[in-house]
């Protein structure tokens, strides 16, 4: 099979200005109601965006899909909550914003200084060319890898893999081989997720 790859151009910019002023768009806050109950507000919230808990492990303990636009308040309570580091996750279309708070004998604490916001990537297909954009605050690592559907039945090879390491803004544009039409798939990892795309050509 002729590689499907010939061309991977990353252009590695710095835009942390523009992340900022993303970044303080996102608001939340906590209410005390008693030791083991607090409220959540999350302020921007659209209709089909989705709130969660998990744990240390990436195990989701609620999972929640928000029905309302605007402001919206969520009152937990974490008595029966085994001790340990949870986060909160609040899912939008482009990022998502990970509040960490700790359980101690159904005494929650959190510290606002510890919340973050992943940026999802972003991937347009147009023509031929396989477009990947993302925000990557902390600079960490992002593999990439293209697969390529051999047979039209999900058995995919894979046509490109790359590691984009220390940048804040990834732009990146993956010329695939126009004679070799079909399906492919993107996987990103990234922040400690996967993210796949498909797409055809």
């Amino acid at each position: 099979m002729k590689k499907a790859m010939t061309l991977s151009i990353c252009l590695l910019v710095t835009l942390t200005s523009l992340a900022s002023n993303f970044t303080s768009s996102m608001s939340s806050n906590f209410d005390d109601k008693g030791k083991n109950e607090i409220t959540l507000t999350l302020e921007d919230v659209k209709v089909g965006q989705n709130l969660s808990i998990t744990d240390l492990d990436g195990f989701t303990l609620y999972s929640k899909t928000l029905k309302k636009s605007g402001s919206s308040n969520h009152t937990f309570d974490f008595s029966n909550l085994p001790n340990g580091t949870y986060f909160f996750e609040h899912d939008k279309s482009n990022q998502i914003k990970v509040i960490p708070f700790k359980v101690n004998f159904g005494d929650v604490t959190f510290d606002a200084s510890d919340e973050k916001v992943i940026y999802k990537p972003v991937v347009r297909l147009v023509n031929d060319y396989v477009y990947l954009s993302k925000l990557e605050l902390d600079k960490e690592d992002v593999d990439v890898a293209i697969y390529y559907d051999v047979d039209n039945n999900q058995n995919y090879k894979n046509v490109h893999k790359e590691t984009i390491t220390n940048t804040t803004n990834i732009q990146c544009a993956f010329k695939l081989s126009a004679k070799q039409s079909g399906n492919y798939k993107m996987v990103i990892s990234a922040n400690g997720r996967k993210y796949i795309e498909y797409f055809s050509i």
